[in-house]
């Protein structure tokens, strides 16, 4: 693939996941009765959601891989334009991680005082949990000395 159209391929893409998922919530956001949300519907749009997050994950990981060769230096050091995109990452998945695991924290919280109900505590508090898991390893990730 052509490096120059590979982020409008994994954008086009993504748009194209998400499309349906978009779709499928406003079908039927407009057709329940107001302030009603039943279980089936919110179980399906956190996996349906999570499900996407990671196929464009993976997606991103094939296409945006870089290969070095083995004995390469260059694959192991990162560039110095590089180095501002990673501490970015870092910034930004840290912060992501600590408003999660207060959210996460907050719901358990609320659980166990009464104020939550936990058919709905539950599958927020795992939709968190993945999505804390998923930064916190890429966060790990960034500090990891590439070999």
């Amino acid at each position: 693939m052509i490096p120059k159209f590979r982020s409008s391929v994994f954008v086009g893409a993504a748009f194209a996941l998400m499309l349906p998922y978009f779709a499928f919530v406003i079908y039927f956001s407009l057709r329940l009765p107001r302030n009603y949300w039943p279980d089936w519907f919110i179980n399906t749009i956190l996996i349906w959601f999570v499900a996407n997050f990671f196929a464009v994950m993976l997606l991103a990981r094939r296409m945006f891989h870089r290969r070095g060769t083995a004995g390469s230096q260059s694959a192991s050091q990162p560039t110095a334009r590089a180095k501002p995109a990673v501490w970015i990452v870092r910034i930004v998945g840290s912060y992501l991680v600590i408003v999660w695991s207060v959210l996460f924290l907050n719901g358990v919280k609320g659980t166990i005082q009464g104020r939550l109900a936990l058919s709905r505590a539950v599958p927020a508090g795992a939709f968190l949990l993945i999505f804390i898991w998923a930064f916190g390893w890429s966060v790990y990730r960034t500090f990891q000395r590439k070999v």
